[in-house]
């Protein structure tokens, strides 16, 4: 007969932890929702796939462990799976259940995708339109804060930044160039002169192309205030 043998079951005083020894030298304490579930107090008998039931297990706990992380407010696959991480920091008593870890994280992540708790498609679209609402913020910017902050892919960040831009046809880097340098402008005026031989358009220049614009798009955003000075 296949699978590992239950070899003792030890409740706690309480009956609130089984500790469950198995024939190859698993010692793994469960709840006794979990035991009963599983039929883990029934010496003798023998569990077909243990590395399986352990991964099911483990992943249902740590679904517990990042539930209000994910009800409250969207997160990405890669900040859960950081989340997840942390799980066993707090459960220094179930160091036994970390060979288990890896295939648990992957599984937790998988049903809280089929439940649609996480959705990367969904959290990168939302986060690009809220953004864009916000203040002034270039391609660039909105690229490196999904793939490098959020953890999205990049192929998907890309793909979202573009839909958006083109869907929403008064969006684009000059535009946002214009709104930032504007906002930091003020009411003061900018001088006419080349940008690179005045030290006032320069600075601004720096600034604009430290947030991801192209020195195209700065200067032409530059142009247009001055124009405007000028009227």
């Amino acid at each position: 007969m296949m699978g590992v043998e239950i070899v003792s079951c030890l409740r706690s005083d309480d009956e609130s932890v089984f500790t469950v020894t198995f024939e190859n030298g698993e010692i793994l304490d469960f709840t006794a929702e979990e035991a009963f579930e599983y039929g883990l107090y029934r010496e003798g008998e023998r569990i077909d796939n243990l590395e399986s039931l352990c991964t099911v297990i483990l992943a249902k706990r740590m679904m517990a462990f990042v539930a209000s992380y994910v009800l409250f407010s969207m997160k990405t696959v890669n900040q859960v799976k950081v989340k997840l991480g942390e799980y066993f920091k707090k459960k220094e008593q179930e160091e036994a259940w970390m060979v288990f870890s890896e295939s648990a994280t992957e599984e937790a992540i998988r049903r809280l995708k089929e439940s649609e708790y996480i959705n990367d498609e969904v959290y990168a679209l939302r986060y690009v339109n809220t953004a864009l609402k916000g203040k002034p913020i270039s391609k660039v910017s909105l690229l490196n804060d999904l793939v490098y902050k959020k953890g999205i892919d990049k192929d998907l960040a890309q793909k979202t930044v573009e839909e958006v831009y083109a869907e929403q046809e008064t969006i684009s880097d000059s535009e946002n160039a214009y709104r930032l340098l504007k906002k930091k402008i003020g009411n003061s005026v900018v001088s006419s002169e080349d940008s690179y031989g005045n030290k006032e358009s320069a600075k601004l220049i720096r600034f604009a192309m430290s947030k991801g614009f192209s020195y195209g798009d700065v200067e032409n955003a530059l142009q247009r205030i001055r124009e405007e000075n000028s009227i």
